[in-house]
């Protein structure tokens, strides 16, 4: 696994962690959102890594748009969370 970060003023405001062409985790901080930092991370992933897919919480529709507008399409695969009753949908470009 591979851990990318984004830093403003010694403080992380965005990762990505790269498992292989899988994107495992994007986050970027509530306050850095919509500025492009997630844009930036997920062209990184794309572009240095070949992220071709990741699992997404079915039910954050904002997050499944996001990958979606960056090429990445549902699958219909889905599984559980583990330890939670929640499910995972598989998104792949």
């Amino acid at each position: 696994m591979e851990n990318i970060y984004v830093f403003d003023d010694g403080v992380i405001r965005g990762f990505i962690e790269m498992n292989g062409t899988q994107l495992s985790k994007i986050y970027v901080d509530s306050f850095f959102q919509s500025q492009g930092v997630g844009d930036a991370l997920i062209r990184y992933a794309t572009e240095e890594f070949g992220a071709d897919n990741l699992w997404a919480l079915e039910k954050n529709k904002r997050a499944i748009s996001f990958y979606q507008n960056h090429g990445f399409q549902v699958t219909g695969r889905k599984r559980l969370e583990e330890n939670t009753t929640e499910y995972l949908v598989k998104l792949e470009r």
